[in-house]
C-alpha cells in the first residue's frame, strides 16, 4: 500500500494510451472491410451483452476497489473480504451466465452465434478479480497483462478480418482477450491474499453495498449503451455504427484522462479511512483542476482535427461522423469533472445514495431525448442526447457537494484554458488551411497534432508560471511559490 500515485497513473495511462493508438490502426480496416452495418452489429450485439456483464459485476468494481483500499495493511482482514466478496459476485455472476445463454439461444436471431462468442466477455467479468490489485494500488501487472491481450486481439483483427462476413472474428477479437485478461489476473492474487474460506453470512454482507452501487452503473449505461441499442432498434444499424465509430474516437483520449482517477479512488479511499479529511478534499481539488486542463484540450484538439481525421482513418462515406465527433467531445470534460466529483469523493466518503441519485437524473434525461429524437434524427439525437445527461449528472453532483470542496476556486482557474484550447484550435485550423489537400494525410494529421500539442502546452504552461498556479506546483514542483 502507499505506493506513488505519479506512480500507478503513469502505469494506468501507458495501457489507455494503447487503448488509443490500437483503434487508430484497427478503425481504417474496419471501416473499410465490415463498414457501418458490420459495425453495428457488432455494437448493438455487445451493448446487449455488456448489460449482461453489468448485471454480472453488480457495483463490484467501485465497491471491492474501496474495501480492499480501507483494509489498509491488514492481510488477513484483506483475505477474508476478498474472499467473501468474490465468493458472492461469482455465485450471482454464475446466474447471470446462465440467463445470458439463455437469451442468446432464445431471442439471439440470426445474431445468436455472434451473441454466444460475447459469452467470453460475460464470462470474463465474473471471473475478473483486477479490482483486488487495484485496491492494493497495484497497477503494473494489470497493466502489463492487458497490454499482451489487447496487442493479440488487434493482431487478430488486422490478420484476419477481410469481408462483411467476418463481423465474428471481430467480436472474437475483443472477446477472446478480455476472458483471457480475467484468467491471467489470478496468479497473482496471493500476492496480496491467503486463501480463506467464504462464509455464506459474509458473502451475502456484501451484496446490498453492491446493489446500492449497482445502480448508478445501471443509470450510466442508459446513456452510454442503450442509446446504440434504441439506434439499432429505432434507427439502423447503419445510423448505429455511424455513432459507435464517432464516440470511439471522441471517447478515446477520455481512457488517459480517467486513468487518474482509477490510481486515486484507492488511495482517497486509504486517506479517509485514516481520518484524513482535509487531505482527501485537497486531493480532489488538484485532480479536478489536472484533468479538466487536460481534457479541456483534449476536448478542442478532436474538434481541431475531425474533419481530415473522418475522411483519412474511416474513408469516403463517414462525412456524418464529423459532427458527432465534435459533439460527441463536449463530454471529454464533462466525464473528467464527474469522475472526479462522484468517483473520486462521493464513493469513498460512502455517499452512494447521493452518487445514484445524480446518475438516474442524467439517465432520465439521457432516454426522454433518445425515444423522442432517435427516430427523426438518429445518430445526431444520441450524440445530443448523450452530453445533456452528462451535463446534468455534472450539476446534480455540484449542487450536492456545494460549499465542500471550493469548486468555485478550482473552476474559476480552469476558465482560462477554455480560450488557451479555443486559439490552439485556431492554430490547428490555420496549418490545415496552409497545408490544403496534404493535410489529408497521416504525416499532415500529424502535423496538426503536433502544433495543436505544442501551442496549447506553451500557452498552458506560461500561463500557469505567470498566476503562480497553486495546483500546477503541486503536481510539478516540491515548491508552491506564493502569489
Amino acid at each position: 500500500m502507499g505506493r506513488s500515485i505519479k506512480r500507478n497513473f503513469v502505469y494506468n495511462a501507458s495501457y489507455q494510451v494503447l487503448n488509443i493508438l490500437v483503434p487508430l490502426v484497427t478503425t481504417p480496416i474496419l471501416a473499410r472491410t465490415i463498414g457501418a452495418e458490420g459495425n453495428g452489429i457488432f455494437s448493438y450485439t455487445q451493448s446487449i451483452a455488456n448489460y449482461f456483464v453489468l448485471f454480472a459485476q453488480l457495483g463490484i468494481t467501485n465497491y471491492g476497489v474501496r474495501e480492499i483500499a480501507r483494509c489498509g495493511d491488514d492481510r488477513d482482514l484483506r483475505s477474508r473480504k476478498f474472499a467473501d466478496m468474490f465468493a458472492m459476485n461469482l455465485g450471482w455472476g454464475c446466474l447471470v451466465i446462465a440467463a445470458y445463454i439463455g437469451y442468446s439461444l432464445t431471442f439471439g436471431g440470426s445474431y445468436m452465434p455472434i451473441s454466444l462468442i460475447w459469452l467470453c466477455w460475460v464470462g470474463g467479468s465474473v471471473l475478473d478479480a483486477t479490482w483486488l490489485l487495484n485496491g492494493c494500488e497495484e497497477f503494473k501487472i494489470p497493466m502489463i497483462r492487458s497490454v499482451c491481450t489487447r496487442l493479440a486481439g488487434m493482431a487478430a483483427i488486422v490478420l484476419f478480418v477481410r469481408s462483411e462476413s467476418d463481423v465474428w472474428i471481430y467480436v472474437s477479437a475483443i472477446a477472446v482477450p478480455f476472458l483471457m485478461n480475467a484468467l491471467l489476473v489470478w496468479p497473482f492474487v496471493q500476492r496480496y491474499v491467503d486463501f480463506r474460506k467464504p462464509t455464506f453470512c459474509g458473502a451475502m454482507s456484501h451484496l446490498k453495498p453492491n446493489l446500492i452501487l449497482f445502480v448508478p452503473v445501471v443509470a450510466v449505461s442508459l446513456y452510454t449503451l442503450l442509446d446504440k441499442v434504441m439506434l439499432g432498434a429505432l434507427g439502423s444499424m447503419a445510423q448505429a455504427g455511424l455513432y459507435d465509430y464517432a464516440e470511439k474516437v471522441s471517447k478515446m483520449p477520455l481512457a488517459v484522462v480517467t486513468a487518474l482517477g482509477a490510481v486515486v479512488l484507492p488511495r482517497m479511499a486509504e486517506v479517509i479511512a485514516s481520518g484524513r479529511r482535509e487531505e482527501a478534499k485537497g486531493l480532489v481539488s488538484t485532480t479536478m483542476w489536472f484533468m479538466e486542463c487536460v481534457s479541456i484540450a483534449l476536448c478542442f484538439g478532436i474538434v481541431a482535427v475531425a474533419n481530415e481525421f473522418v475522411l483519412l482513418f474511416f474513408g469516403e462515406g463517414y462525412g456524418e461522423c464529423v459532427p458527432l465527433m465534435s459533439m460527441l467531445a463536449v463530454i471529454i470534460p464533462l466525464i473528467s469533472a464527474t469522475n472526479v466529483i462522484g468517483i473520486q469523493y462521493l464513493v469513498p466518503f460512502g455517499r452512494d445514495r447521493q452518487y445514484t441519485l445524480s446518475v438516474l437524473f442524467g439517465a432520465a434525461v439521457n432516454i426522454v431525448i433518445n425515444v423522442l429524437f432517435i427516430p427523426s434524427f438518429g445518430a445526431m439525437a444520441a450524440a445530443v442526447a448523450t452530453v445533456a445527461a452528462e451535463l446534468t449528472v455534472l450539476a446534480a453532483q455540484m449542487l450536492m457537494v456545494s460549499g465542500e470542496l471550493g469548486l468555485a476556486r478550482v473552476w474559476g482557474s480552469v476558465v482560462p484554458f477554455v480560450a488557451i484550447g479555443a486559439a490552439m484550435f485556431a492554430a490547428v485550423r490555420l496549418v490545415a488551411g496552409i497545408m490544403g489537400a496534404g493535410a489529408v494525410t497521416v504525416c499532415g494529421l500529424a502535423v496538426e497534432v503536433l502544433v495543436g500539442m505544442l501551442v496549447y502546452l506553451a500557452l498552458a504552461i506560461g500561463w500557469c508560471l505567470f498566476t503562480k498556479n497553486g495546483h500546477f506546483y503541486r503536481l510539478f514542483s516540491r515548491r508552491v511559490p506564493s502569489r
